[in-house]
């Protein structure tokens, strides 16, 4: 299974391993909150749970592409991305303000994000040089390559130093991100002068390619002698599984997960009103828009249910889901809210809830708003226009899909080709 995935089985192997820390490491971190340990804050779990999040979603991009369209990723770079991510993820906190956070992490990273800028330039060079018929330059995608990281250093610098003085920091803040950028932009010509020789020697290490024709695709592995483009093109291509309907299994269970959702969201609720109430004033407010926020959402699911069964038109569940999105906005703006008094009372626990309670909205929001499916199943035909040919709101893509494939082979049948 890991092959139709990740294209390789080691490559699937260093991203589960490399998952499994990111995910033990937050919940090292939450268990350290509720046991009162030292260093450890309210603010330091949040800002954990955001690097965790961006972690796992930089780790995951390449093989994401690499499914879903197609285009395969050489593989040192996906494992590159993920030791990286784990490597940055733990030596700045067992590391903080010493020598392997300020010179050899940025350095490590250049070196990396390097590569991955270099294969993009590469590959676009070499695709341009196929179609003159002449030979691809390593020496313009490694000047490419270093210029760019130079220029994305030379912003985020800018950036830096915007900040510094609207926040009116010290100045040794600037000159300790200045020391960094610099062993980043060294790490960078670092990878450029390696990658010069390497793709002298191995024209191949650092393409990328669009596999959406598999049996070409393959053809030119052989012919190149690239074996892991092989690998790749061949597990992905000759994937059989059926998403749709794993997908479908999924969402038949999706309710009893909400319901699941629902009774730790009263449970969160009941909890947070009781702490907050002796605050008085903001506590009795901030109880009453959690449990607004708490039966607004009921509400809502209860009506997409009813929805869901009676396979309504398209335009009422679009309504609703951005219903639901506000909705989730509006609790997310009241978790912050909590979040922030939990923390000036100390409350380890309701501050623990908040964290969960706000990743879990923050996933929710970015499906609703940017998820698929995009199409819904639109109303069935009424008994009163069913014999007019009208609908209620149309037939669904799979359905139409379907008409149009028995008509194209009535049509072939009656009427087949004539050769001339």
């Amino acid at each position: 299974m890991l092959e139709k995935i990740f294209g390789k089985k080691s490559t699937g192997v260093v991203y589960i391993v490399c998952a499994g820390v990111l995910l033990l490491s937050l919940i090292g971190a939450a268990v350290l909150f509720l046991a009162n340990y030292p260093d450890s804050s309210l603010y330091a779990l949040f800002v954990q749970v955001l690097v965790t999040a961006f972690s796992l979603a930089a780790i995951s991009a390449p093989v994401f592409i690499q499914k879903k369209f197609k285009y395969f990723i050489p593989p040192f770079i996906e494992i590159s991305l993920c030791v990286y991510s784990v490597l940055l993820f733990l030596l700045t906190r067992l590391h903080a303000d010493t020598i392997v956070l300020n010179s050899f992490l940025p350095a490590v990273g250049g070196f990396i994000l390097s590569s991955l800028i270099f294969a993009v330039f590469y590959s676009a060079l070499a695709r341009a040089s196929e179609k003159k018929h002449r030979r691809v330059s390593p020496l313009k995608a490694s000047l490419f390559t270093w210029i760019a990281a130079f220029l994305l250093m030379f912003v985020l610098a800018g950036l830096f130093a915007l900040a510094n003085l609207a926040a009116d920091v010290r100045t040794s803040s600037m000159q300790l991100f200045m020391a960094q950028a610099a062993h980043f932009v060294f790490g960078s010509l670092l990878f450029c002068i390696t990658g010069y020789f390497s793709a002298r020697s191995h024209k191949e290490r650092f393409r990328i390619y669009s596999f959406k024709d598999p049996e070409t695709a393959e053809r030119y592995a052989v012919k190149k002698k690239n074996k892991a483009l092989y690998t790749v093109v061949r597990n992905i291509s000759k994937d059989r599984t059926d998403y749709k309907k794993a997908l479908s299994y999924a969402k038949t269970r999706y309710y009893f997960i909400r319901i699941l959702h629902l009774t730790a969201y009263a449970a969160y609720t009941v909890h947070a009103c009781i702490t907050f109430s002796k605050l008085k004033g903001l506590g009795y407010a901030i109880g009453f828009a959690l449990i607004s926020s708490f039966v607004f959402t009921a509400i809502v699911y209860v009506y997409e249910y009813i929805l869901y069964r009676k396979n309504a038109v398209n335009q009422r569940l679009r309504k609703l889901k951005i219903a639901k999105a506000v909705a989730r906005c509006y609790s997310l703006a009241l978790l912050l809210a909590a979040m922030y008094v939990a923390d000036y009372n100390y409350n380890k626990l309701s501050g623990l809830f908040s964290v969960g309670m706000l990743l879990f909205n923050l996933c929710l929001m970015i499906y609703n708003i940017f998820g698929k499916p995009r199409y819904y199943p639109s109303a069935k035909k009424s008994p009163k226009n069913a014999d007019n040919g009208e609908t209620g709101g149309g037939s669904s893509p799979e359905a139409a899909t379907e008409e149009l494939e028995e008509t194209a082979q009535e049509i072939s049948t009656e009427r087949p080709d004539k050769t001339l």
